[in-house]
């Protein structure tokens, strides 16, 4: 792992987490000139194989700020995640496939076709399709249209992380810390590692993910368990990324994935037989084409992890009581990340974000501040 020189004059900026958000806010800084230090107490290497995601949107009927702000997330997910993986052609975390949004059912079917008469999308981001040309995208038989992102795909999440972290001005420490172990001065923060070392930055930035509430106790974020499925690949698998009422994602390794699970009151860290029994059972409702053919497939893999949630449904990145937090962003965090990790890397630099003022607020820490 490349990292900086640690007599660099140059004020850094500490971040604990190093999930999506962190990583990806570690590159965006380090990009900018600032030196980073990241404390990840799970390292991507080796990346795990089974944790992945899809690039997707869901828009509403009318396009309302939230809209608007998940439309310029994705378009900027997109072209970072490509950028990102021409900087890294060794590290195969990014397969811009293309995303598909099935009309599964009557009701989704109606609430397209209103999306689709109230709004005029651009076709390089939106396209909406037959059951015919969804079918050739897809590489399945599909009987319902849907609508097609040509920009989403899906990720390798662990080999994100493995890529963003690559670069000579962001060093990665093994370790766990928590708030409790935070001291804050006039100019600069003090995290005290439980191996012994104490480092300092000017800045400190939270992005722990379910465990933000340990640093930053004030926000009300939630925490949703959610457990993919990975099963061996079959003769006819789907060539892009597909969302329905959940999603399937091609092959990646032999292995295709379907998931995820939405456990609200599950506190279960280790792998469920349950979960992937409930993920296969939801993939029957809305791409029966491929839960037909998984039915008796055995050697199921899996990965589990916790959701950062907040109660409005929109993410947390900005100040609160002199840190930095970035969090809340739910089953969205793919999509959100990039976007927000730039803007979080202009309020650290001081320069302008091009996150629009009214989305600024609202995504703001501060909103959920005690009066």
């Amino acid at each position: 792992m490349a990292s900086h020189d640690a007599s660099d004059p140059r004020p850094g900026v500490i971040i604990a987490g190093g999930g999506v958000a962190g990583s990806l806010a570690a590159r965006r800084l380090a990009e900018s000139g600032s030196p980073v230090t990241v404390l990840d107490p799970a390292p991507p290497f080796p990346p795990d194989p089974e944790r992945r995601g899809a690039l997707y949107m869901k828009p509403a009927v009318d396009y309302n700020p939230e809209t608007r702000f998940a439309h310029q997330a994705f378009l900027v997910a997109s072209k970072f995640y490509t950028h990102l993986q021409t900087q890294h052609p060794e590290i195969d975390f990014w397969s811009p496939t293309g995303t598909l949004s099935l009309a599964w059912n009557q009701r989704e079917q109606q609430r397209q076709q209103k999306l689709l008469a109230r709004n005029q999308w651009d076709p390089d981001f939106l396209e909406p399709v037959d059951s015919d040309r969804a079918s050739l995208l897809s590489g399945l038989e599909l009987e319902v249209p849907g609508l097609w992102f040509p920009g989403g795909g899906h990720i390798r999440v662990d080999a994100l992380r493995q890529a963003a972290l690559g670069h000579p001005m962001i060093r990665t420490i093994t370790a766990t810390a928590d708030g409790n172990r935070i001291q804050a001065s006039a100019d600069s923060w003090q995290v005290a590692l439980p191996e012994g070392e104490t480092l300092q930055a000017s800045t400190l930035i939270v992005a722990t993910g379910a465990q933000t509430t340990e640093w930053v106790p004030d926000l009300p974020l939630g925490r949703i368990r959610g457990q993919l499925t990975t099963l061996p690949t079959l003769l006819s698998t789907p060539r892009v990324a597909l969302a329905g009422a959940g999603y399937a994602l091609p092959p990646f390794g032999g292995r295709l994935c379907v998931g995820a699970t939405f456990d609200r009151d599950s506190g279960l860290e280790t792998p469920d037989p349950l979960s992937d029994q409930a993920n296969l059972e939801n993939l029957g409702h809305w791409l029966p084409t491929l839960a037909n053919q998984l039915e008796g497939n055995r050697g199921s893999g899996h990965w589990v992890g916790f959701r950062s949630t907040t109660p409005d449904h929109m993410p947390v990145a900005g100040q609160l009581n002199g840190r930095f937090v970035l969090a809340g962003l739910g089953g969205k965090g793919l999509m959100y990340a990039p976007l927000l990790a730039a803007h979080l890397a202009a309020l650290v630099s001081g320069t302008p974000s091009s996150l629009p003022a009214d989305t600024a607020q609202r995504v703001s820490p501060q909103r959920f501040a005690r009066s």
